[in-house]
């Protein structure tokens, strides 16, 4: 195995842009001594030998985990200057997997390379695999509420989130594929959870050119869909343009709210989500895009309809590679269990029995055999 080493193997630093680091989602590698991400669940990989590996991963506000050797997961937060990864390992060869948990909302996570033993080196990547699929959404596909934090007093939102559980990266792994993930909490085609009329506030037909998460329109590096192209794209959007009809809202939760007018004519909301798919399209002329409808029951049966409809409006101008898959037909395909709590949001439980419901469906979509 070490015939297959690369050159300079004593060296201890590891530049994030060594050829044998792979990485995975959205990632600016503009500075290739500091690579940035700030969408969620973007992950790398790495073989190495020696017994211990460190991270230089600048990042105080997000979660990530680790896993050595296809073991368990270990959740951590980045430590000033270096993060001890690994330690005490046996000699011989290694696999790294480090994953971001935390999504892009709260922020950059700026990685400047690896540690290694003065004696240890990286080796050749394993093959890639042939299959990566694109998942664009809200919380639940971000994952929020899905890890619950029982080793923290009183966790707040983001220590409960593990992107890297909700149903579509789980549903990647079924389908044996690599994967990226724009979720954003409180995100909507038309409005977020709390916007209030005009709506002027960035939203996901706008955010997705980005390569970063951001919510300002001003100096936003366009995203290179070359450098991690996909096969397939899985949108499940509108939950929070309809949140005013969740059996438990309460208006009061923010200020100087007028519930008026907030859930979505079907003209609007077709406006919204066809050029949502325009965009999407613009960025992937050749992926398969897929919409599901929002995963809780509660958002109602015209958005299935209204869905359908976007697409056949663009299937009828040429575009035919849309597809679209509803959840809860006939009956809701999620139960009060399912959820942490509040009918919105799936445990990681919740979020497996979604991607067993749309894995086979999937397959089919794409003749994945």
């Amino acid at each position: 195995m070490i015939l297959n080493a690369v050159d300079n193997c004593r060296t201890t630093h590891i530049s994030p842009s060594q050829l044998h680091i792979q990485y995975f989602g959205r990632w600016d590698k503009t500075d290739a001594n500091n690579y940035r991400c700030a969408q969620g669940a973007v992950y790398i990989k790495l073989n190495f030998t020696g017994t211990s590996i460190k991270a230089k991963l600048q990042d105080r506000t997000n979660y990530w985990k680790v896993s050595i050797d296809n073991g368990p997961f270990r959740k951590l937060r980045p430590s000033i200057g270096t993060t001890t990864l690994a330690e005490k390992l046996s000699p011989g060869l290694h696999k790294l997997l480090l994953v971001r948990m935390t999504e892009g909302i709260q922020g950059i996570s700026c990685f400047q390379g690896f540690i290694l033993d003065g004696d240890a080196c990286i080796l050749r990547p394993d093959a890639l695999k042939k299959r990566r699929i694109e998942f664009i959404g809200d919380s639940i596909t971000a994952g929020a509420k899905n890890s619950p934090a029982t080793d923290i007093p009183n966790p707040d939102y983001y220590d409960m989130e593990d992107n890297d559980l909700a149903y579509g990266p789980q549903l990647a792994r079924m389908l044996e594929a690599d994967y990226s993930v724009l979720g954003v909490s409180g995100e909507g085609l038309i409005h977020q959870w709390d916007e209030i009329r005009p709506y002027n506030r960035v939203h996901t037909a706008d955010r997705y050119k980005w390569t970063l998460y951001s919510d300002s329109f001003r100096g936003n590096q366009l995203w290179d869909a070359e450098q991690f192209p996909v096969d397939a794209i899985l949108i499940c959007i509108g939950t929070n343009d309809f949140i005013d009809q969740k059996p438990d809202f309460e208006v009061e939760t923010y200020a100087d709210f007028d519930g008026r007018n907030r859930i979505p004519e079907q003209a609007e909301f077709i406006k919204s989500y066809t050029e949502l798919l325009k965009t999407v399209r613009s960025v992937n002329p050749e992926a398969a895009i897929i919409c599901i409808e929002p995963v809780p029951a509660w958002v109602g049966a015209d958005v299935r309809y209204w869905i359908c409809l976007s697409i056949n409006q663009l299937k009828a101008k040429g575009d035919k590679n849309l597809h679209y898959i509803p959840l809860n037909v006939p009956e809701p395909l999620l139960q009060e269990a399912d959820y942490a709590n509040d009918l919105t949001h799936p445990t990681a439980e919740g979020a497996k029995k979604i991607a067993l419901y749309l894995k086979d469906k999937v397959a089919n979509i794409m003749q994945w055999q």
